[in-house]
């Protein structure tokens, strides 16, 4: 009798980024009535149990197709990811640059709705808040200077609202460039006003 390969990655431990794509593909297959609730509920507890990436496999046994050199290899299609990890990567760092990049189109309302967009945690989400922070923060600079401004008459409040404009515009610039770049950078404005309406964990 001729021994069964198993692949070493069979016994990996689940990621819980793979039971959560496990899940959602059984949620999807119950939803479109591909399979019952009753094999619904007892695959998801297979899912939600399995320790391994082959424990994690016989939930879709006789559900999904694999052929044997990916059974051999350990992969699976409900769990694998759909795009590599650095293309995800790249498309993070794009959208958290956007986020910068928005105020400048459509001021607070372009990093609240990628924050409102993203799930917690992400690159994104961080980078939206960050974002939507420093553009309060200025916009109450700019407010308190005119308001200033208009009350003494003085004409050094015009040249503090220039310099808070500018200054917006620069950090904005530089603030999406890095964010592009994948770097975790901190506004310097952000050391001194410390106003957080959105988290940037």
């Amino acid at each position: 009798m001729t021994a069964t390969y198993e692949h070493p990655s069979l016994k990996m431990h689940v990621t819980p980024e793979q039971r959560d794509r496990a899940e959602d593909w059984l949620k999807d297959a119950y939803a479109d009535g591909r399979i019952s609730e009753s094999e619904f509920d007892s695959r998801i507890g297979q899912v939600l149990s399995a320790g391994t990436r082959g424990e994690l496999n016989s939930a879709f046994y006789g559900l999904v197709h694999v052929p044997s050199a990916s059974t051999a290899m350990g992969l699976h299609p409900a769990y694998q990811p759909l795009v590599r990890p650095e293309a995800r990567d790249r498309a993070g760092n794009g959208v958290a640059a956007l986020a910068h990049f928005s105020t400048f189109f459509v001021w607070l309302l372009g990093p609240a709705l990628i924050y409102a967009l993203s799930s917690p945690g992400t690159r994104a989400r961080r980078e939206a808040a960050k974002a939507f922070n420093f553009t309060l923060v200025t916009f109450f600079g700019l407010l308190g200077s005119s308001i200033a401004g208009g009350i003494t008459n003085l004409d050094i409040f015009d040249l503090v609202s220039g310099l808070i404009f500018v200054g917006w515009v620069v950090l904005t610039v530089v603030g999406g460039a890095k964010a592009a770049q994948g770097e975790n950078w901190k506004n310097p404005v952000r050391h001194v006003a410390r106003l957080q309406v959105l988290s940037e964990k």
